[in-house]
């Protein structure tokens, strides 16, 4: 198995958080796993070059064949994705705000919990990116393909703000920052600070905290198995165990032991981390 994250090149490292790359071959005597996928604070764009994983969306009851190139915007809700036997995932984690500093399209726009094909909403191009990525069997030339990629696309980026740097601050503290000092970080009054959210991550900044709160408990497991929701519950900043619940139900829609089963039974993790 291959599971590397990589740190960008210095010159993208003003939009884009790490670029990972994934790679395992799994027997066939093994069946094809389902994992849950968290809402991170996170926006990306992901190649799948020997073919997309099924994304399954509980909420909406509904499944789809990904393209090999997606964007992924917001996200609120778990997903599923039904792997393959050959998985080859490589991914680009953005900044928080780093998809609308290089697309332009304000993250409220992008369809909550879904993805869209990146050759409609960034280039043409990534369609043939994915076939050269599947013709690179090294880690670190296809690290070098993607890089190359988003290099070209510095020039197009917005200007950044405050909030750009802000951003990535409340997502190091676990979300464990009131609206006023996100505020004052961002040098806004509230209810701008409540536009340039909208803006950049398509999520209001009390939302967008208790969301980062959350995907630091479900990584904090996913990586520590070892650790109990009580233990999790408070080195996240939840005032008991009861609160994480309620967390888990209303971005999952199961309960954390659920989760927690789902991890035994699988044959690999996805291992996430949140941005920063």
């Amino acid at each position: 198995m291959i599971h590397i994250y990589h740190q960008p090149h210095p010159a993208l490292r003003a939009f884009v958080n790490n670029i990972m790359v994934f790679r395992l071959q799994l027997p066939g005597s093994v069946p094809a796993p389902v994992l849950s996928f968290p809402p991170l604070p996170e926006q990306c764009l992901y190649f799948y070059p020997f073919g997309a994983p099924v994304g399954e969306y509980p909420h909406l009851q509904k499944s789809v064949n990904l393209p090999r190139s997606i964007v992924v915007g917001p996200q609120a809700t778990r997903i599923r994705l039904h792997m393959r036997q050959s998985n080859y995932t490589v991914k680009v984690g953005f900044q928080p705000g780093g998809l609308y500093r290089l697309l332009g399209i304000p993250m409220s726009e992008f369809p909550m919990d879904e993805s869209l094909d990146s050759a409609y909403v960034l280039d043409a191009y990534t369609g043939s990116l994915a076939d050269q990525l599947a013709e690179t069997p090294e880690a670190a030339d296809a690290i070098a393909l993607v890089e190359q990629f988003l290099l070209q696309k510095v020039r197009l980026l917005r200007p950044a703000l405050p909030i750009d740097r802000a951003l990535p601050l409340l997502i190091r503290q676990g979300g464990l920052m009131n609206v006023d000092t996100m505020a004052h970080l961002a040098c806004v009054s509230t209810r701008q600070l409540e536009r340039q959210f909208m803006q950049r991550v398509g999520l209001g900044p009390k939302f967008f905290a208790r969301l980062t709160r959350f995907a630091n408990a479900w990584v904090l497991k996913e990586n520590q198995q070892y650790l109990n929701w009580t233990t999790i519950a408070h080195q996240c900043g939840y005032f008991d165990q009861m609160h994480l619940i309620r967390d888990f139900k209303a971005f999952c829609g199961v309960s954390p032991r659920m989760i927690e089963e789902e991890f035994r039974q699988t044959p690999f993790l996805l291992k996430n981390r949140l941005p920063g």
